[in-house]
């Protein structure tokens, strides 16, 4: 069967397209803005794929696949329809997620959402896939998109000789897509298999003037830098904590007075994960941060009172995380203050528990300028976690503010924000009767 093809793509969709061909790259990153081009360019290569070869199989897949049906696959039948594409070519099962054409090719429908039935994603152990495309990956967390990856390559690839592609489109997020691809590209270390496509509204030549002159009326000035300008760097919403220019305040080191000649230290004591955090302050500025691994042969008490001797903290200025296993620290350091995250808070004013209260107050002192980190050891980690430091949305809090889970901290980081915690755990010491409370905070524009 033949059909004459109606595709215009702009010049960077087009790349897409190049680098499908190449020899090396396995990995493309497509997008960072609104008004990209991105559905068209997700629809454009599958179906062109699909009538192509015949018999490959590619995974379409997005966070939702409820959202993906109502979205992406619309998109699809729009191409298909501009393109002279009719049903006598593919049928479309909405109940089994599945495209296909007369060819036998087909895009098979993947939902990527974390559940915590199947928190190893084994739902998606018998897919075999040719090659694969995330839409807004964004929304994915990074466990979902490594298994998904790990099932194309697996059906037909020689024979079709086709590589194990995987198209990942997206807006700027603080996911996996920053640390793996956004950063590595702005600092020129991107692997030799991977791809960055910045792709902006004025690289779109069909994209109406209206369209882009309504986005700059309606979105604010963060999201303008975020959704129009493609800067990563501002992909905080409304339930952040910690604004991106606010942290980087806290590196800054030129005025610092936020001292009082007083050591104290925090500790997030975690033996079954990765690292223990050990934060060494002086008034509001962290002196030094010193993270022991899993395989340390150095114990934590031994641990903390080689740093209490270091700078002189009396052991009534600990603070440590006192759930699980921290709780045995009790005997070494009685004097110590023991933070239970789900336990009551200081001041009573509106949090739902003690950490999302501390969480809270460390807010305020990095919003207010009030913080500085001296050890810079760990400055790109500090970056990435406490942008995962986020409170529920309103409508699904009750009547107390409350953080998000920490899984779901997990899920958009890829692991524990262990030195955000420690941080945190620092506040027990700064929490005072003028704290601004939960009540007046929440409602700010973050």
């Amino acid at each position: 069967m033949e059909t004459k093809i109606n595709f215009r793509p702009t010049k960077k969709q087009n790349k897409v397209f190049e680098l499908f061909n190449d020899s090396d790259t396995t990995e493309v990153i497509y997008g960072g803005a609104l008004g990209a081009g991105k559905s068209y360019l997700i629809a454009s290569l599958l179906v062109m794929k699909c009538l192509q070869f015949e018999g490959i199989r590619i995974g379409l897949a997005r966070n939702n696949i409820t959202t993906l049906k109502k979205t992406t696959v619309t998109s699809i039948q729009e191409v298909m329809q501009d393109w002279g594409i009719t049903q006598d070519y593919y049928s479309y099962n909405s109940q089994a997620g599945i495209i296909k054409f007369f060819n036998d090719s087909e895009i098979i429908l993947v939902e990527l959402d974390y559940l915590p039935s199947d928190p190893q994603y084994t739902r998606l152990g018998g897919l075999l896939l040719t090659f694969g495309v995330i839409d807004e990956a964004g929304e994915v967390p990074a466990k979902g998109k490594e298994i998904f990856q790990s099932r194309i390559g697996r059906w037909q690839n020689a024979k079709l000789k086709v590589k194990p592609f995987l198209l990942m489109t997206c807006n700027p997020s603080k996911n996996f897509l920053f640390t793996d691809y956004y950063r590595p590209f702005k600092e020129g270390n991107l692997k030799d298999y991977q791809k960055f496509i910045q792709a902006l509204p004025s690289d779109n030549p069909y994209l109406s003037q209206q369209y882009i002159d309504n986005l700059r009326n309606t979105l604010t000035l963060n999201e303008r830098r975020r959704l129009l300008g493609g800067e990563w760097e501002f992909a905080d919403d409304e339930t952040s904590l910690f604004k991106y220019e606010d942290v980087m305040y806290a590196f800054d080191l030129s005025m610092n007075n936020n001292k009082d000649n007083i050591y104290r230290l925090s500790c997030d004591i975690a033996f079954t994960s990765d690292k223990c955090v050990y934060m060494v302050w002086e008034g509001t500025t962290i002196k030094k941060i010193h993270i022991s691994p899993k395989n340390d042969t150095k114990t934590v008490e031994d641990t903390i009172k080689d740093l209490c001797s270091t700078y002189n903290i009396r052991t009534d200025n600990i603070s440590y995380d006192a759930d699980g296993v921290g709780k045995y620290l009790r005997q070494y350091f009685p004097s110590a203050k023991e933070i239970h995250n789900n336990g009551k808070t200081i001041l009573n004013d509106g949090y739902s528990n003690l950490k999302t209260e501390l969480y809270f107050k460390l807010s305020e002192l990095v919003k207010d300028g009030k913080l500085k980190i001296e050890d810079q050891s760990y400055k790109q980690e500090i970056i990435d976690e406490l942008s995962v430091i986020r409170h529920k949305s309103r409508d699904s809090m009750q009547n107390k503010v409350e953080l998000i889970s920490k899984i779901e901290m997990k899920k958009i980081l890829s692991y524990s924000p262990d030195i955000a915690d420690a941080m945190a755990y620092g506040m027990i010491f700064h929490l005072k009767k003028n704290t601004m409370t939960a009540n007046n905070f929440v409602f700010m524009n973050i």
